[in-house]
């Protein structure tokens, strides 16, 4: 069966990711900016507390209009690539879910304060990853999991 529209668990799963997501920026913006940084795991892991105005992994950094365009872009893309999509599956409305609820949760953290807040920190030794939070993941995740699928399927 072809279905052209979103399942119910689509937006479910937004829902769901983006609750975690705000829910957790709000616990870093209040317990770790007066810390800035606390270590979990010393050598591998710390919760640091980052405005990020950029894009992924910063970049663009200051560049609100730049920014602002390449997202608008993003979305319009998107939208379009979604007409092919057969949602009658569970794995597009949770994917797609995942995806989208990441995406909106960092917007809306754009929107309302002008940046975005990041406080994961993934490093080895003094080489430090990009501080991402709980959105940055789920969207990485999702275009990972469509990235293989596309790549098993021409196979």
């Amino acid at each position: 069966m072809l279905a052209r529209w979103p399942r119910l668990s689509f937006y479910f799963v937004i829902a769901l990711v983006l609750a975690l997501d705000q829910a957790t920026k709000m616990w870093a913006s209040a317990s770790l900016r007066p810390l800035m940084t606390v270590t979990l795991v010393p050598g591998f892991f710390n919760l640091t507390y980052v405005r990020n105005t950029g894009i992924a992994f910063g970049m663009f950094a200051g560049q609100g209009l730049l920014v602002d365009l390449f997202v608008a872009v993003f979305a319009v893309a998107a939208f379009y690539f979604t007409r092919g999509v057969n949602w009658a599956r569970w794995e597009p409305n949770l994917v797609g879910g995942c995806l989208c609820g990441g995406a909106l949760g960092n917007l809306l953290d754009r929107l309302r304060l002008g940046y975005v807040v990041d406080f994961l920190d993934v490093h080895a030794g003094t080489h430090h990853w990009y501080v991402f939070n709980v959105a940055d993941s789920l969207v990485c995740l999702a275009v990972g999991w469509i990235v293989v699928r596309q790549l098993r399927a021409k196979n």
